[in-house]
């Protein structure tokens, strides 16, 4: 199976992991709808990559979503999803503050979901497609102060794997992808706390020592073309 000549839409594709899957599947000669509330940062990866369009959008926002999916379709719809864009907050649960609980929820659990709603017709039309939601080794651990962050990603686990199952006579196939600490800038994006670290006498995660965000690149195209059930960063996660 080849992505030549195939759509695939990357939400979270500015920085990070979903950069370096656009890298990726660009060069595996998809075509690409890059998401992500970074409008300027999609506009210069658009110069880069050829046969690629820039959708801005903020995943934790419904209409915005919506929206989204909507011009994606209108430009002709897309073979692969990827649910990329995320954040993470770091807070005991004694000192979570809701506000940011309900947000990190809202893009880590509601985007994702609403986007597969919306992409269901979309790869209904074109006879099947892949779905591959980027889940967080912390899900597989019980990690003091990532109580929220884990949570959500937690409920995108389940959401994911109940589809997988719902969808799986369609050819619609559906994925998860685990990464561990991964050298992004992920832990500098993170939602503000009021926290030094989050977790009183633990110090931050040194996140230049993760594995390349291009290691999980590779396994997200994995995902597309297999379409199997769970991809893990590294094997000794499954023991977890």
């Amino acid at each position: 199976m080849s992505l030549t000549g195939k759509t695939i839409l990357i939400t979270g594709a500015s920085s990070g992991i979903g950069l370096a899957t656009a890298r990726r599947l660009a060069k595996e000669g998809a075509r690409l709808f890059l998401a992500s509330r970074n409008g300027e940062a999609l506009a210069e990866l658009a110069m880069e990559l050829s046969n690629c369009a820039a959708l801005p959008v903020d995943m934790s926002d419904v209409a915005q979503v919506k929206a989204m999916m909507k011009e994606a379709a209108r430009l002709g719809g897309f073979d692969g999803l990827v649910n990329n864009a995320g954040r993470a907050y770091e807070a005991t649960v004694e000192n979570t503050d809701l506000a940011a609980m309900d947000y990190i929820f809202r893009l880590n659990l509601t985007g994702p979901v609403l986007a597969m709603q919306e992409a269901l017709p979309i790869l209904r039309a074109r006879g099947g497609g892949s779905i591959v939601n980027i889940s967080s080794g912390t899900t597989l651990m019980r990690l003091p102060g990532y109580g929220v962050y884990s949570s959500s990603k937690r409920a995108l686990n389940g959401f994911t794997l109940t589809a997988r199952e719902e969808l799986k006579h369609e050819n619609i196939r559906v994925s998860l992808v685990y990464p561990r600490l991964t050298a992004t800038a992920f832990g500098q994006n993170k939602v503000p706390s009021g926290m030094a670290g989050g977790v009183p006498g633990r110090p931050a995660a040194d996140y230049t020592k993760g594995d390349p965000p291009e290691h999980i690149a590779g396994l997200i195209l994995k995902a597309l073309l297999e379409g199997g059930a769970e991809y893990f960063a590294h094997p000794d996660m499954q023991k977890l």
